[in-house]
Formats: structure tokens, sequence, C-alpha cells
């Protein structure tokens, strides 16, 4: 299962990160994009969340909630591209 959802948050971010590269003709969108994703996924949200019974397929760097997240803005970030015709 984690390794679905990493699967799926890499190929998503992916997206994300190269639509942003390609728009700014800059590497630095994409590193900064990828350590505040880091940042936030490893340092802050877990702090911030009860941890629960049955909670730990949804939550963090390896969580359902994160790739459905990621792969909803990778859709958005895909087709906006093609759109634009980066």
């Amino acid at each position: 299962m984690e390794l679905t959802t990493f699967y799926v948050v890499i190929v998503s971010m992916s997206f994300i990160m190269t639509y942003y590269t390609f728009k700014s003709k800059s590497l630095w969108p994409a590193v900064i994009f990828h350590a505040v994703s880091n940042v936030y996924i490893q340092k802050i949200l877990p702090e911030l969340t009860i941890k629960n019974e049955g909670t730990e397929h949804w939550l963090g760097e390896n969580g359902i909630m994160f790739a459905i997240v990621t792969c909803v803005f990778g859709i958005y970030f895909w087709r906006k591209a093609i759109k634009e015709k980066l």
C-alpha cells in the first residue's frame, strides 16, 4: 500500500514541478516546492495530527490523503500545461 501511494505522489508531484520549471525556465521553483513539501509532510503536519489506531495508512508521507491531494493537483497542472501548450 505504501509503495503504491508513494508512486502516486512522485508522479503527481512531477507534473506540478515540471509545470513550474517550464513556466519559469528555472529549476528553482521545483527545488523550493520539493523542500517545502518535505518540511510540511515530515516535520510540521505529523505534529498537528492525532494518532489514532488505523490512521497510519491515511496520514504522513506515504499516506492515502497525501496521494489523493497531490494526484488532484497533478492532474490540474497537467491539464493546465496542455491548454497552455508548454
